[in-house]
């Protein structure tokens, strides 16, 4: 079950959160999940979504509107996660104060063994990595190589194995493949940018992150897995939500 959250901007709030901010959702986010009567290891979250500029290292929202997606493959436990979140007046993320407003769950897809995803918060492959003695950090993954498939399906096929998929099941599921979207891969080249940048989890451990536009080769159970839950590593700390090309939960909150 996915759900998508409308918030109000405070006003007189400054509107900024850090660029990288899935720290402190998942901060907030475990607080309101211990509060829950139902407990889950399977959940995910997005980043926060609005009209927005980047200024030094920080995302100011100009937008009245924010919104923020939540999902788990749980009925009862997502609309009592809603819920406590609703009971909260105010919600603070930073310098950014923000008022529940209203929420619109998000119809599934038809998942099918090819799909097109865009992330909606960053994809991690690899556990953390620890620099070497001079400071040097590790090459990130190319997304085109085998090596960046295989890593997210031990990461999904695991977490599946912890959900309760049979072995059968979880033998069934072999085929897996991401294909970058050319277009982005071309556009990246050609500016010479990173296809990673440098996230922290929240035991402060570096680890690169991912942000690109997809297509899954999968079997459909895995393809709703994900939907449900996440991609990659640290899931539940809001890293790995996607959704598809065009849908719901990536479009920006209307300001109407």
């Amino acid at each position: 079950m996915r759900i998508k959250i409308s918030f109000l901007k405070v006003h007189g709030s400054s509107g900024t959160v850090p660029l990288h901010h899935q720290k402190i959702i998942s901060a907030f986010m475990d607080e309101i999940i211990r509060e829950l009567p139902v407990t889950s290891d399977f959940y995910n979250f997005s980043s926060l979504k609005g009209t927005s500029k980047v200024q030094s290292g920080q995302i100011r929202f100009l937008s009245s509107k924010v919104s923020l997606v939540v999902s788990t493959p749980h009925n009862e436990f997502t609309e009592d996660w809603v819920k406590r979140i609703f009971d909260r007046r105010l919600v603070s993320f930073a310098k950014l104060t923000l008022v529940p407003k209203s929420y619109d769950i998000i119809p599934d897809p038809e998942f099918k063994p090819q799909m097109k995803y865009v992330c909606i918060s960053p994809m991690i492959p690899q556990q953390p990595f620890l620099t070497d003695e001079s400071g040097t950090l590790p090459e990130p993954l190319d997304p085109r190589s085998h090596e960046f498939s295989d890593l997210f399906y031990d990461a999904v096929l695991d977490r599946m194995e912890k959900a309760g998929f049979t072995e059968e099941q979880i033998s069934s599921f072999a085929e897996f493949e991401i294909v970058p979207d050319p277009g982005y891969i071309q556009k990246i080249s050609e500016t010479h940018k990173k296809f990673a940048r440098i996230y922290k989890n929240n035991n402060n451990q570096t680890m690169y992150g991912y942000l690109l536009p997809f297509t899954l080769h999968a079997h459909p159970q895995v393809q709703k897995f994900i939907w449900e839950c996440g991609i990659g590593n640290f899931t539940t700390q809001g890293y790995g939500m996607v959704d598809v090309v065009g849908g719901l939960s990536s479009e920006m909150p209307s300001e109407e």
